[in-house]
């Protein structure tokens, strides 16, 4: 049996909301569930949202959660990829990882910390994840971002953060809700456009992601190996690392109130002998 070599990071984000300007802060939790990782020799990258592989070879499957925050999760991850049977000589170049799109984060993000109290607000604005916090039924867990509890210090919010589900969007140009509550019912706070477009960041941010429907519950990116590895007679080694230091967002829309999101997954891709 072979093992490769990933490295992931689990760092930042490729979202972005079109009238937001929000700002990330850390993850105590961070729990995803991959499905499948796929090398590539190729990828056409015909846009930002095309996942295409080429001479794909998978490497590992079955859906496994991992939280991210672990110091064990390298581990974890390393003992669910397999790669026997990679076919000699051939030379793969990209990667690409299939997750869920149900992310189970708690965080907390100073939500003011980009602004200059520009919402007029009387209190300072910490925003935590809350556990009782849900989507939109009428929108759908695709099409809503959920509400998130604002403290006045950040020793409150970090003592208060609650674990919670959240959900990868799927892109609308102004149909993705703003929820006003935790119950995200009739008191939204209006819609938003919702994006996912890495071509302006890094490359760890993936070069592309897919941009699926509200009927699919996963999507997938493309990332560039570190550098070409072509398979030979010597297995290696396998090694991960991750780290979750922004890994939450949020923006504070009102005073008191906010609503939080999180970061996708930032990888670096290696495979050595």
């Amino acid at each position: 049996m072979r093992l490769i070599l990933i490295t992931f990071s689990f760092i930042s984000i490729i979202l972005s909301t079109s009238i937001w300007a929000a700002t990330e802060g850390p993850a105590t939790v961070y729990k995803i569930t991959m499905t499948q990782i796929e090398l590539c020799t190729g990828a056409p990258l015909a846009d930002e949202h095309d996942t295409t592989c080429t001479g794909s070879v998978i490497v590992g499957t079955g859906e496994k959660t991992f939280n991210i925050t672990s110091v064990s999760a390298g581990l974890e991850v390393g003992s669910w990829l397999s790669t026997a049977g990679l076919p000699m000589g051939v030379t793969f170049t990209h990667a690409k990882p299939t997750i869920k799109r149900e992310i189970v984060f708690k965080g907390t993000v100073d939500a003011e910390a980009i602004g200059d109290d520009s919402q007029g607000d009387a209190n300072y604005c910490y925003c935590r994840s809350e556990s009782d916090s849900t989507y939109n039924s009428t929108a759908g867990k695709y099409k809503s971002l959920q509400y998130g509890v604002c403290e006045d210090t950040e020793a409150l919010a970090l003592a208060n953060a609650e674990e919670n589900t959240f959900y990868v969007g799927t892109d609308t140009s102004n149909g993705t809700t703003i929820c006003a509550n935790a119950a995200c019912d009739s008191a939204s706070n209006g819609t938003t456009g919702y994006s996912k477009d890495p071509t302006g960041e890094d490359y760890k941010f993936g070069l592309a992601i897919n941009d699926p429907d509200t009927s699919t519950d996963t999507f997938n990116m493309i990332f560039k190996l570190e550098n070409p590895y072509t398979v030979g007679l010597i297995a290696p080694k396998i090694t991960l690392a991750f780290g979750t230091s922004l890994a939450a967002f949020a923006e504070e829309y009102s005073d008191g109130s906010c609503f939080m999101d999180f970061f996708y997954p930032q990888s670096t891709i290696s495979i050595t002998e």
